[in-house]
């Protein structure tokens, strides 16, 4: 912080000191307080993976349990209905704790969701380039399809569904 004079502020009083922030210290602050948004984002995002895998192994034992078999229909809905419930989860807690928004759900969540939407096609897409082309491990290549797209997820979301906050 600096410290200046405003002379030409008529509504100054005589002799009161007048705090200013520079320009730069409000970018350091922006960044600072965006990398400290970006790490709980990633804590997150964390979350949400293992809440996707709950979410996708329970409805798992639940078809072999129903049915007494796990067939590949069993397996997309537990994908679908992980993804779901994870973008759920994550959307409450990066509303509350990430970005500490007051905005409307009801504009913030259509939002958040069309961003996992879009983040999670590119996440396939890089994992399928990582591992049919690249001839990667799956976990490899999901890492590295994670990692790519987190950045973009977070960008997104910060500056569009939870614009402001």
């Amino acid at each position: 912080m600096a410290y200046g004079h405003a002379a030409a502020d008529p509504l100054r009083r005589p002799g009161a000191a007048v705090l200013t922030l520079a320009p730069e210290r409000l970018v350091d602050d922006g960044l600072k307080r965006s990398l400290r948004q970006f790490v709980k984002f990633c804590f997150v995002g964390g979350s949400g993976v293992v809440v996707n895998l709950i979410v996708f192994n329970l409805t798992l034992l639940a078809w072999h349990a129903a049915t007494g078999s796990t067939p590949t229909t069993a397996k997309y809905l537990g994908n679908l209905l992980g993804f779901v419930v994870s973008v759920l989860t994550n959307y409450y807690l990066n509303r509350r704790w990430t970005f500490r928004s007051s905005g409307a759900v009801k504009t913030e969540l259509p939002k958040f969701f069309a961003v996992s939407v879009v983040a999670y096609l590119i996440n396939l897409g890089i994992f399928t380039i990582c591992l049919s082309v690249l001839h990667l491990g799956a976990n490899p290549s999901q890492v590295i399809a994670i990692a790519c797209v987190m950045p973009l997820n977070f960008v997104l979301n910060k500056l569009w569904s939870f614009k402001g906050a």
